[in-house]
């Protein structure tokens, strides 16, 4: 009868395998890590093989990456990411970097959840401990118009409530000036107010996120979509790449809205409206895009013009927005 065998006490014996304890015992931390980096050995914890993450500072991390000491398949938790780019306020021809400065644009420190795939590579998929999430990432290192360095960026976020950016949303703000309110529902006594992309004004002129509203869920922005702000409640809506420069006073459900628009200013709600549209300043009382039918905008003979069915007499509506 053959004899038991000792799995451990050849284990080591074996070509490519090793024992963490036999491995490592007897070295200093430094032969450790040049050893796990050289070999792709892991740190692990228990008898059940789970990979510790290791906490680490960003600029830690990208001297780990620029020096190809990144372990293949270990995680790291970047324990002060901050969502840092270039605002849309422009300074000596530059646009002024926001989310480093508390005083001129409060950020959230995340903690995010990397991984290693080679020894200079991130995977793009990351975790934001705390929150339920599907994030994107970009770990490289730029440098602002305004010579502000930043840790990365959150290329795409898509929320808890089906909310999808291909940037980070949650933190990121555009200015809108009194000037540019001037004349709307929204009465600020300060020269300006900056905006999250979905907005609830305070009391005050306090500006807060409104993306965990239960009113504001299932807004899909493609890939080019930029400086779009919403106050008031949104949801259900598309926005094609290159829609830009948009701001929707008291919100909007229910629309698709088509690339190239830009630029334009909503009062009232927008709701089941679909088209192109651009440089256009809808009247305070119109009512034109608030209604609960179908609509479609159309370039028709170098106009622009909203068309839809009339729900009580029945008869098909055109509306003439603007003469090009």
């Amino acid at each position: 009868m053959a004899l038991p065998v000792n799995r451990y006490a050849c284990l080591s014996d074996l070509k490519g395998y090793f024992r963490k304890l036999d491995l490592l015992s007897g070295l200093t931390e430094l032969e450790k890590i040049e050893l796990r980096k050289n070999i792709g050995v892991i740190d692990y914890t228990g008898e059940a093989g789970d990979i510790t993450p290791a906490e680490i500072t960003y600029a830690a991390l990208w001297d780990l990456l620029s020096r190809n000491l990144i372990v293949v398949g270990g995680r790291y938790i970047i324990t002060d990411y901050q969502t840092i780019y270039s605002s849309n306020v422009y300074l000596g021809g530059n646009k002024i970097s926001w989310g480093h400065d508390a005083s001129i644009n409060p950020s959230t420190t995340y903690r995010l959840l990397v991984t290693g795939i080679a020894n200079n590579k991130l995977d793009t998929k990351v975790y934001v401990l705390g929150k339920d999430w599907e994030v994107n990432y970009d770990v490289t290192q730029e440098t602002l118009e305004d010579g502000t360095t930043t840790k990365g960026k959150i290329t795409w976020l898509k929320d808890s409530k089906g909310n999808s950016a291909y940037y980070d949303f949650k933190n990121i703000k555009f200015r809108r000036t009194s000037e540019e309110l001037n004349n709307t529902t929204i009465n600020i006594t300060v020269p300006y107010l900056d905006l999250y992309t979905f907005s609830s004004i305070k009391s005050g002129n306090v500006v807060q996120d409104n993306s965990e509203n239960e009113l504001c869920e299932y807004n899909t922005f493609k890939e080019g979509c930029w400086n779009n702000v919403f106050i008031g409640n949104s949801f259900n809506n598309i926005f094609e790449a290159e829609c830009k420069q948009n701001t929707f006073i008291r919100g909007c459900y229910n629309s698709h809205f088509l690339w190239n628009s830009y630029n334009n200013l909503f009062h009232e709600n927008v709701a089941y409206t679909s088209g192109s549209i651009y440089n256009y300043i809808a009247p305070i009382g119109n009512t034109s895009f608030s209604t609960t039918i179908t609509k479609s905008i159309h370039k028709v003979n170098e106009a622009t013009i909203l068309s839809y069915l009339d729900p009580i007499t029945y008869s098909y509506q055109v509306i003439i927005l603007k003469q090009e």
